[in-house]
């Protein structure tokens, strides 16, 4: 089991992007700082669906009677364990209810990185703008992630702006051609036309240099998930899957 704790790093940037769609379903301007009543409601409806859809939490039955008891029998713990089981039993009965606390003591930094990139995907799903410094503190905080949901929904990892390129990092001459390319042994980076012009002309040492990031290798089954975004990429992959349907059928 995951200790419980996550950087104060984290918590500051799920609450930048929290406040982001505070403004954004209030109609305010990115940048702005929303009332408390608007964070909070933003902040309530966040959490619920995190909850809904993730299974990485550690649920606890009856968490109402284990704190009872470990109250009761509180002798027989240490200071930081009973902490952590009277946290683990307040946050479980929280969980019942879709909503869970985002104090430092109350999830772990796994969790906390889970929720930081359903809130990134989500923001790029629904067009909610992003503040400059946020997306500079995910490239530098959570930048594989990162770069793979903007893969997922072609925006430009450097600005952003949607209807990327699919770029491979690394030559494709490596592998023999685009027709050996499986997405999974060439780094791949999303990028507009005019960044994915000037990772060409500079080179893409300089422009890593530059721009602080870099092409992420893939999975099968993250580059499977991508196949109806790139529809003519990654054809060694769909040639094989498709063999392997073949024979088992």
């Amino acid at each position: 089991m995951e200790k419980l704790g996550y950087s104060r790093q984290t918590q500051k940037l799920i609450y930048a992007l929290i406040y982001d769609f505070a403004n954004f379903w209030q109609g305010n301007e990115a940048g702005w700082k929303p009332s408390y009543i608007e964070a909070a409601y933003a902040k309530d409806i966040l959490k619920s669906e995190f909850v809904r859809e993730y299974d990485g939490f550690d649920y606890i039955k009856e968490p109402a009677k284990q704190l009872t008891n470990a109250i009761y029998n509180k002798d027989n713990y240490t200071c930081d364990e009973l902490f952590d089981e009277v946290v683990r039993c307040m946050q479980s009965m929280a969980l019942e209810k879709y909503g869970f606390s985002l104090k430092l003591c109350a999830i772990t930094q796994k969790q906390a990185n889970d929720f930081v990139k359903f809130l990134f995907d989500l923001a790029l799903k629904i067009n909610v703008p992003l503040r400059t410094e946020i997306i500079e503190l995910l490239k530098e905080q959570h930048q594989r992630d990162y770069i793979f949901t903007d893969l997922k929904y072609r925006c430009c990892a450097i600005c952003g702006k949607a209807g990327a390129d699919l770029e491979h990092f690394d030559n494709v001459a490596r592998i023999g051609g685009y027709k050996f390319d499986t997405g999974t042994k060439l780094r791949l980076l999303p990028l507009c036309r005019e960044h994915h012009g000037e990772a060409h002309y500079i080179g893409k040492t300089q422009f890593k240099n530059k721009y602080k990031i870099q092409g992420i290798l893939l999975s099968e089954e993250e580059v499977i998930k991508l196949f109806p975004v790139y529809k003519n990429q990654f054809k060694a992959l769909r040639e094989k899957i498709k063999e392997e349907s073949k024979e088992s059928s």
